[in-house]
């Protein structure tokens, strides 16, 4: 046991060190050796916490891997959850900068807003309808601490799910008879198409990516509370951005996000 919290250390630190100079790591698991994926939420928590001590706030949750695309890019097979703080906000009125990241890279997403807390096992889908208070349209700057974004299942835990910043839509709507399987979504990078999807790419409706949150909040020994952002998981593959780029990112009813990289180009 002590070994395991010593590999669990040596993480955390990396980790650490590797958010603090904005400099990717080489592997985890080459270096100080593995981890499960439930030591690998310790050490996201060990993460958070010390982020917590700063001063920040949690904000909600970020959930990753709910697409097949984003699965094949990652070769994570079941999706991984992180945890979004007062840091994680970002305005669409302001450019990003490229600099605040190792490498960056941008996913267009269906958010929710909760207005009752919640909290597994047992929550359903109907549970998740009654406890929202809106959902939004969302761009996550999705940044790796390891090097290439070469990373196991448990490294992407441990690394905050790979969270940077997220970038909300300019509106909330209401859930009621509002149809997320079909809410569409197009990505242009400097006016030239991405990629298009529509909801159903997460887990076959964004509602399953909350209740798959909420039921698995528990088990960790947390809730889903009032107030929280749920960022349900890229619907189409993330692509990687540099200085120079503009990004629009438009829902068919939860509005368009439009924003610019700055910074200078390596």
């Amino acid at each position: 046991m002590e070994n395991r919290d010593e590999i669990k250390r040596q993480w955390f630190n990396a980790l650490l060190k590797a958010t603090e100079e904005v400099r990717p790591i080489d592997s985890l698991s080459s270096a100080f050796g593995d981890l499960t994926m439930e030591e690998a939420y310790e050490v996201q928590e060990m993460v958070v916490k010390e982020r917590l001590k700063k001063g920040e706030r949690v904000i909600g949750w970020k959930i990753g891997a709910t697409s097949r695309s984003v699965m094949d890019q990652l070769k994570i097979n079941e999706p991984i959850l992180g945890c979004m703080t007062t840091q994680s906000e970002h305005s669409f009125l302001h450019e990003v900068k490229a600099s605040h990241f190792c490498r960056l890279a941008v996913e267009g997403e269906i958010a929710f807003v909760m207005g009752k807390p919640l909290k597994g096992p047992g929550i359903t889908k109907t549970d998740v309808i009654q406890a929202t208070a809106g959902i939004m349209g969302a761009v996550e700057l999705v940044d790796c601490r390891i090097r290439d974004w070469q990373v196991t299942t448990p490294e992407a835990i441990s690394d905050n799910a790979m969270h940077g910043r997220i970038i909300l839509g300019p509106s909330m709507k209401s859930i009621s008879g509002f149809d997320l399987i079909h809410e569409g979504i197009v990505m242009h990078r400097n006016g030239h198409l991405l990629a298009s999807a529509c909801g159903v790419e997460a887990l076959g409706n964004p509602l399953n990516v909350v209740v798959w949150l909420a039921n698995k909040l528990g088990v960790l020994g947390k809730e889903l509370g009032a107030g929280a952002i749920v960022s349900t998981g890229s619907l189409t593959r993330f692509f990687f951005v540099d200085p120079g780029d503009v990004i629009d990112v438009s829902f068919s009813n939860l509005g368009r996000i439009h924003f610019s990289i700055g910074g200078k180009k390596k």
